[in-house]
C-alpha cells in the first residue's frame, strides 16, 4: 500500500511584519481573497521546517535561532496567475515586505532560519549586481 502524502495547506507565512504595520490589513485581505491562511511566524518558529509551518508533517524542531532578518513573506498554494493577482493586491495595499519566496519541494524541508538566511543572501547578491550595472552605465 502506498503512503499518502498530505499536500501542504495554502498559506502565507509572514516574518517580522507585525499587525501594527500600515500594510498588514491589506496583507490579510489579499490572503483572504486568494484563500491563503495568514500565519505570522516568530523567532520560536525558526527551527521548524517550512513544510511543518504550512501544516505538513515535519521532524521535531531544531533549536530556535536568532537573526536580524528583514520582513519576509513565504507563500504556498498559488499558481502563476493567482500569484500575480496576490502580488498586485499587495502593491495596491501598500504592503512593503522585501523578502518573498514560494514554498518549493526543495525548501519545504528547510528550517525557517535557513530559508530566511538564503533569502537575505540572494537579496544581497541582487542588490550588488544592480549597483554594479548602474556603476557600469555611469562610466
Amino acid at each position: 500500500m502506498k503512503a499518502r502524502i498530505r499536500p501542504l495547506a495554502p498559506c502565507a507565512l509572514v516574518w517580522n511584519y507585525p499587525d501594527t504595520e500600515p500594510g498588514f490589513a491589506a496583507l490579510a485581505d489579499a490572503c483572504r481573497a486568494e484563500g491563503l491562511t495568514l500565519t505570522p511566524v516568530t523567532p520560536a518558529d525558526t527551527g521548524r521546517t517550512i513544510g511543518s509551518l504550512c501544516g505538513g508533517p515535519g521532524p521535531a524542531s531544531a533549536p530556535a535561532l536568532t537573526g536580524d532578518w528583514p520582513a519576509a513573506l513565504i507563500m504556498n498554494g498559488l499558481d502563476r496567475s493567482r500569484l500575480d493577482s496576490f502580488l498586485t493586491r499587495l502593491r495596491a495595499g501598500g504592503v512593503s515586505i522585501p523578502l518573498k519566496a514560494m514554498v518549493t519541494p526543495t525548501n519545504q524541508g528547510w528550517t525557517l532560519a535557513a530559508l530566511l538566511a538564503e533569502l537575505v543572501r540572494e537579496r544581497e547578491v541582487f542588490v550588488a549586481r544592480a549597483a554594479a550595472e548602474v556603476a557600469q552605465k555611469e562610466q
